[in-house]
């Protein structure tokens, strides 16, 4: 693929310390990192930020719109983006039989995905991970080697998440069985760590879809006792929670438990119409925080249609305004779900045009499609489906 020109000093000519700051801020950055952001601004005018995206058949929103919005902030605040496609990573953690063409596939499929939604190309460059670690392998292993070394054996467990049932590696569903932990979930806080560190960012924005906390504490642990200049601040975004109402179940099965850029009109009105979302009560509202992350930033307001005998369509242009309404009552819960609805519709509806107009996104969308069905096919006839990986449990479906 060919590299994209990067273009962005342009977009920090005429703004100030503040304005830039501000921006990044924006994103849902943690007030630990806060000062070293506004001192990089500072120093650089052009920062270079990296941005991990996991490859998946399944987009989850976070990732397809999120993701694209906070893109467009870095840009705007003039940093240097490079998205990260993780393929490497993909392939050790064994998705896909760790068939590097298929899974490079499904991130060829991700970009399409964002060139759908309005991503600039040229004002972001896309870098394969396995091209990073073949370039600079005795760097790349050397510092892999010197994580495992800084930190012990409790660390390492605790970051992967097996002291806790509900925060195992997703690759493995529901309860578990210590006898099904495999080594490679031990290695992963580390090689995930040093594929980090290896890329000498300025910032890194983490993946969208997945709970990195544990292995952002491992990276911030490991960077205090390091030597040299590349010390790369980790931008904690905020992330969608999940819609239907136990979540700890939610991941096991039920595709409800969150919006994907797959999802078509009944998809959206079947599983937003499931959602949790309690009568007068906005904290823990996960109707009201899709329209938070994703509604407001997309389009500037939220609209929720009513006829003229309900007093007409109300147009809301901040969160205050709607978490006000909804907690007197002024807003029921109906309501909300079915503006949601429409909202998410209007976004996605680009994505599910360009796959069904452009031959080349319609083609990669099938080829993207037979890998999916052979490979879940395949897991059925070997084991059972609770061996699937969570990505695999929502139901692959075409935008055309």
């Amino acid at each position: 693929m060919e590299e994209a020109t990067i273009c962005t000093t342009w977009n920090a000519v005429g703004m100030s310390l503040d304005q830039r700051f501000a921006i990044i801020r924006s994103i849902g950055l943690e007030s630990i990192d806060e000062d070293n952001v506004r001192r990089l601004l500072g120093k650089k005018v052009a920062p270079v930020c990296y941005v991990w995206c996991d490859p998946s058949p399944s987009v989850h929103i976070a990732q397809g719109i999120m993701m694209v919005i906070n893109v467009r902030k870095m840009v705007k605040a003039g940093c240097k983006v490079k998205i990260l496609i993780a393929d490497w990573f993909a392939r050790m953690q064994h998705k896909f039989d760790g068939d590097l063409t298929k899974i490079r596939t499904f991130g060829l499929y991700m970009i399409e995905i964002w060139k759908a939604v309005g991503l600039d190309l040229n004002g972001v460059e896309f870098i394969w991970l396995s091209d990073e670690i073949n370039s600079h392998s005795d760097e790349y292993w050397a510092l892999v080697m010197d994580i495992f070394r800084n930190n012990t054996l409790r660390t390492i467990i605790r970051c992967c998440g097996i002291e806790d049932r509900f925060m195992l590696n997703r690759s493995i569903i529901g309860s578990y069985d210590p006898k099904n932990v495999t080594a490679s979930t031990l290695f992963t806080p580390c090689v995930h760590s040093a594929c980090i560190l290896l890329q000498k960012a300025d910032i890194w924005l983490l993946s969208m879809d997945h709970e990195e906390d544990l292995h952002d504490k491992l990276i911030r642990q490991y960077c205090k006792g390091m030597k040299h200049e590349y010390r790369p601040i980790i931008l904690s975004h905020n992330k969608l929670p999940n819609l239907i109402e136990h979540p700890e179940y939610g991941k096991n099965g039920d595709p409800a438990w969150a919006i994907f850029m797959e999802d078509r009109e009944v998809n959206l009105s079947d599983k937003l119409s499931r959602a949790f979302c309690p009568p007068k009560v906005a904290g823990g509202n996960p109707c009201l925080e899709y329209i938070k992350y994703i509604v407001f930033p997309w389009f500037g307001y939220f609209e929720v249609p009513r006829n003229e005998e309900n007093g007409g369509s109300r147009m809301f242009q901040n969160m205050e305004e709607l978490i006000t309404d909804y907690e007197g009552g002024a807003l029921d819960a109906a309501e909300v779900r079915l503006a949601l609805t429409e909202a998410l519709s209007k976004i996605l509806k680009p994505v599910r045009d360009h796959f069904a107009n452009n031959c080349e996104a319609k083609n990669l969308e099938y080829e993207a499609m037979w890998y999916v069905t052979n490979y879940i096919l395949n897991l059925f006839i070997v084991g059972p489906s609770s061996c699937l990986p969570t990505f695999y449990i929502q139901p692959y479906c075409t935008f055309s």
